[in-house]
């Protein structure tokens, strides 16, 4: 799943990030009140900084390289 920010002119959704994604996919269209949590300053700084990750590796193989880079508490977690 990903999440964009982009504003409605009135006519148009316009995106104000690139959209990673193949053409002709679903998706949900969220309209933010003016007094929205994330209208703020605060919190529009802070989705400004996160970002999405990008992998072509599964979830299994990175939670794998994730257990093994660790130095720390090596021991057996299921994998």
């Amino acid at each position: 799943m990903l999440s964009i920010r982009g504003v409605y002119d009135g006519r148009e959704i316009k995106p104000l990030e690139n959209i990673r994604s193949e053409p002709n996919v679903k998706v949900i269209i969220t309209f933010l009140d003016d007094d929205s949590p994330l209208t703020d300053k605060k919190t529009e700084r802070f989705i400004s900084l996160s970002g999405t990750w990008e992998d072509d590796r599964s979830a299994e193989e990175i939670v794998r390289d994730i257990y093994e880079s660790r130095t720390l508490g090596k021991e057996n977690v299921g994998l």
